[in-house]
C-alpha cells in the first residue's frame, strides 16, 4: 500500500476560495445583465429555475458517484469546466437556449463542487480532524465569494459584464489548477467516505438509511424551506433596483454579496471554536446528527452521498415567473 503524502493544506484552501463561482456562480449577476438586454422577469425566471432544476436532479445521483470514486479531485475538475463553459456559453450568446444551457452546466458545477471538497476535505483531515479544517474551508470559501463579488462589481462597472463572466471563468481555471497540487495520496479513499479505519467493507445501506434516522430528514426539511425563502432574494433584489434606475447592476449585485459573505466569514470562524463544545453539551444522541461532519453513523461508509446530497439539494434558486 502507498504511503499517504503529509497533508497540502494550501493548495484545498485556495480551492474554497477560488471555488465560489463553481458554487454560487454567476447567477446574481445574471439575472440584472439579462434585464438590461431586454429580458422580461419571467423570461429570465424560467431560465434561471431550469438550471437550478436539473442540478436538483442531478445532486443525488452525482453525490454516489463521488462517494464512491477513487479520484475526488476529478470532480473538482469537472465543475471547474462546466463554470467556464457557461461563462463563454452567455458571452457568445444571450438566447433563451443558450442561457438556459449555460445555467444547466453552471448547476451541474454546483452540485458536484461540496460534494467533493468535503470528501477531499474528509479523506486529508480524517474525521477527528475534519470540523476544524472545514471549518477553516468555509472561511476561505465565504472569502473567495467576498473578493470574486467585489472584483466582479468593480470590473463591471469599469468595463461591464463581459468583465464579470471573465473572472468566473479565470477563478474556476486557478481552481483546477490548484486541486491538481493536492497530492492524491494525501487523501485517504476510505476516510473520504466516512468509514472508519476500523470498519469493514460492507456495502451502504442505501437511502433507506434516510427513512431510518429522522433528525437527517427533520434537517433536509428545514434546509429546503430556508433556502426556498431565502435563495431568491440577492437576484430579486438586483433585479428591483436595476429596473428602477436606482444603481449600477454589477456593482449593486457585489455590494449586496460582499456584506452577507462578509457574515459568513465570521460566522464560520466562530464555528470553529464554539460547535465542538456546544455539540458536546447537546449529548451524544444528538451529536450523532447535529454535528456538521460526515463521520455521525448516518454519513459513514456509503450513507456520506445520501447525507451530502440531500442537504446540498435544497439550494436551489427559483425566480417568480412575472413580467414586467
Amino acid at each position: 500500500m502507498a504511503s499517504r503524502s503529509p497533508p497540502r493544506l494550501w493548495p484545498l484552501y485556495a480551492v474554497n476560495f477560488f471555488m465560489a463561482d463553481m458554487q454560487s456562480g454567476i447567477g446574481p449577476f445574471v439575472g440584472v445583465f439579462l434585464q438590461e438586454r431586454g429580458w422580461a422577469t419571467g423570461l429570465i425566471g424560467t431560465a434561471l429555475t431550469i438550471g437550478n432544476v436539473a442540478g436538483m436532479l442531478v445532486t443525488t445521483p452525482i453525490g454516489g458517484f463521488i462517494d464512491s470514486s477513487r479520484n475526488k479531485r476529478l470532480w473538482v475538475v469537472i465543475p471547474g469546466i462546466c463554470v467556464v463553459l457557461a461563462s463563454a456559453i452567455i458571452l457568445i450568446s444571450q438566447s433563451f437556449w443558450a442561457v438556459t444551457l449555460s445555467q444547466v452546466a453552471q448547476s451541474l458545477a454546483s452540485a458536484a463542487i461540496v460534494p467533493a471538497v468535503t470528501g477531499i476535505t474528509l479523506g486529508i483531515a480524517r474525521q477527528k480532524g475534519f470540523n476544524a479544517l472545514n471549518g477553516r474551508n468555509q472561511a476561505f470559501n465565504h472569502a473567495g465569494n467576498m473578493v470574486g463579488a467585489a472584483l466582479s462589481g468593480y470590473l463591471g462597472y469599469k468595463f461591464g459584464y463581459v468583465a464579470v463572466f471573465v473572472l468566473a471563468a479565470v477563478f474556476g481555471a486557478i481552481a483546477i489548477a490548484c486541486v491538481l497540487m493536492i497530492p492524491a495520496n494525501s487523501i485517504d479513499d476510505r476516510q473520504a467516505r466516512g468509514s472508519k479505519e476500523d470498519e469493514s467493507k460492507n456495502p451502504p445501506d442505501g437511502m433507506s438509511v434516510l427513512l431510518k434516522h429522522k433528525p437527517l430528514l427533520v434537517l433536509a426539511l428545514a434546509l429546503a424551506i430556508f433556502h426556498l425563502g431565502n435563495a431568491a432574494i440577492v437576484p430579486l433584489y438586483g433585479l428591483a433596483a436595476v429596473a428602477e434606475g436606482q444603481a449600477n447592476g454589477p456593482s449593486f449585485v457585489a455590494t449586496t454579496v460582499v456584506i452577507a459573505q462578509g457574515v459568513m466569514v465570521v460566522t464560520s470562524l466562530i464555528a470553529i471554536r464554539r460547535l465542538p463544545a456546544r455539540a458536546r453539551r447537546a449529548g451524544r444522541p444528538l451529536r450523532r446528527f447535529a454535528r456538521p461532519r460526515p463521520s455521525a453513523r448516518a454519513c459513514r461508509s456509503g450513507h456520506l452521498r445520501y447525507c451530502s446530497s440531500l442537504t446540498f439539494s435544497s439550494q436551489s434558486t427559483f425566480l417568480p415567473f412575472t413580467d414586467s
